[in-house]
């Protein structure tokens, strides 16, 4: 098993992160919206997460406060991360210059000459 585990980074970034870090966030948020579901009640619960009812209109405010605050800025800022990595190796893939050549040309169009090389004294 402890090989398995280590074995692991054969994935690529994205995959490694879900597998071995997303896994338990999403254990853990699966994990407040069942409990608020037995709770509070299912439908009052999803309404809760995604702000169609106050938390302050439960039962268990300090539950749905959790819930809400969840649903509103953990969730978003997870999934606006991966897509954005996601997105970010798609632009990689389809980059045909590399940075320092797309620097050299931006610096050479805008007149600007490259700094000399030598380390001799002036």
């Amino acid at each position: 098993m402890r090989d398995e585990y280590r074995g692991l980074s054969r994935f690529n970034r994205p995959v490694y992160w879900l597998l071995t870090r997303g896994l338990w966030w999403l254990l853990g948020f699966g994990s407040l919206y069942v409990l608020c579901g037995f709770l509070i009640g299912w439908t009052t619960s999803y309404e809760v997460m995604v702000g169609i009812t106050s938390p302050a209109q439960t039962r268990l405010r300090a539950l749905s406060w959790m819930l809400s605050l969840t649903g509103w800025l953990a969730t978003p800022a997870a999934v606006g991360g991966i897509v954005g990595y996601l997105v970010n190796r798609q632009v990689d893939r389809r980059r045909r210059e590399s940075e320092s050549a797309v620097l050299a040309r931006m610096l050479r169009e805008a007149g600007f000459e490259a700094p000399p090389t030598g380390g001799g004294s002036s």
